[in-house]
């Protein structure tokens, strides 16, 4: 009489652990999907609308529409002429790496990466003006001060154009536009595939 293992108990009988070629292959698969889910998220980043404004310095149009089209993020949040303000957020996200994949008796792998939340980006992107606050959560949740705004050259001005008056001097407000919450969220999902379960 004959008896046929199932899946199930073929599994009991093995140990992926103990093939080196198995974990190796595991391993640099993980890592390869890795790679690739990181660089989207920069590429993200870089082509994202108030990146590519803020990069554009002083001189560039509300190409995010935060403004209302009326000058730029870079003068409206009050940034130093020569500031990267975005090259803080690029280093946090260049650092993400992959700790480390565990691969398991059954052939199954956890994997573990370090990166920044949310509030990591919002600690490294202080408003210039607000001690404690982040001009990257701001672009979240809104930033006061369009209806004082003027985009002008001027010597009290950190950017060299763009000054906050004491009158009003337009209507409207500030159009919230996600950006740093979002992409990291969007990357944490994306990270949960790294997992593989044996069925």
């Amino acid at each position: 009489m004959y008896i046929r293992n199932t899946k199930q108990d073929i599994s009991k009988l093995l140990d992926f652990r103990k093939s080196f070629q198995y974990v190796s292959e595991i391993k640099n698969i993980v890592k390869g999907e890795f790679e690739v889910m990181k660089a989207e998220l920069i590429a993200e980043f870089d082509k994202h609308e108030v990146t590519e404004e803020i990069e554009a310095g002083p001189s560039a149009s509300n190409t995010s529409g935060t403004l209302g089209g009326v000058g730029n993020l870079f003068t409206f949040i009050g940034f130093e002429a020569n500031q990267k303000p975005t090259e803080p957020i690029r280093q946090a996200l260049e650092y993400i790496f992959l700790t480390s994949t565990v691969v398991r008796r059954d052939g199954s792998s956890e994997s573990h990466v370090l990166y920044p939340s949310p509030d990591d980006i919002f600690r490294v992107t202080p408003l210039p003006w607000a001690q404690g606050r982040s001009w990257a959560r701001g672009i979240e949740s809104g930033l006061s001060g369009l209806g004082h705004y003027l985009n002008k050259e001027s010597d009290l001005s950190r950017s060299s154009k763009g000054i906050q008056v004491d009158n009003i001097v337009r209507g409207g407000k500030f159009q919230n536009t996600q950006y740093i919450t979002a992409m990291i969220r969007s990357f944490e999902k994306k990270l949960k595939s790294l997992n593989r379960i044996v069925a």
